[in-house]
């Protein structure tokens, strides 16, 4: 019989493991830093971006976005989908500004069923 000090350091073992790979997709656990002020997102057709989460100074913010694919695709920040929706199709690519202040945001494709889908990420604002 295993000792129970034995299965409960194996099952929190796991369970660490398990939480620092990410929820699945093309970009788990993988955090973008903005270069000289421009956020890059990059857009796939397995409704993903290329990574989970990405990291901008406060303030004015470029955001490039490409689409690595061809579907339909947007970009819209939580809570603020009037100042900042970018579009891509066919390889393209779109960019714009927004100033953000410190905190938490959420980025997603509000093209229907893409966010429900998994095609959304976080966004730190520092």
């Amino acid at each position: 019989m295993t000792p129970p000090r034995t299965i409960l350091g194996a099952t929190v073992f796991a369970a660490l493991l398990v939480s620092a790979c990410g929820g699945g997709g093309a970009g788990s656990g993988i955090t973008s830093v903005a270069e000289e002020g421009v956020l890059r997102v990059v857009g796939l057709d397995t409704q993903d971006f290329d990574a989970d989460g990405y990291r901008v100074d406060a303030g004015e913010v470029t955001v490039e976005y490409q689409l690595s694919g061809f579907q339909n695709h947007t970009l819209v920040v939580e809570g603020r989908e009037d100042e900042l929706r970018l579009e891509v199709e066919n390889g393209g690519t779109d960019s714009g500004t927004i100033i953000l202040e410190p905190g938490r945001y959420i980025l997603y494709c509000d093209v229907a069923g893409h966010r429900e889908g998994g095609m959304e990420a976080r966004l730190l604002v520092e």
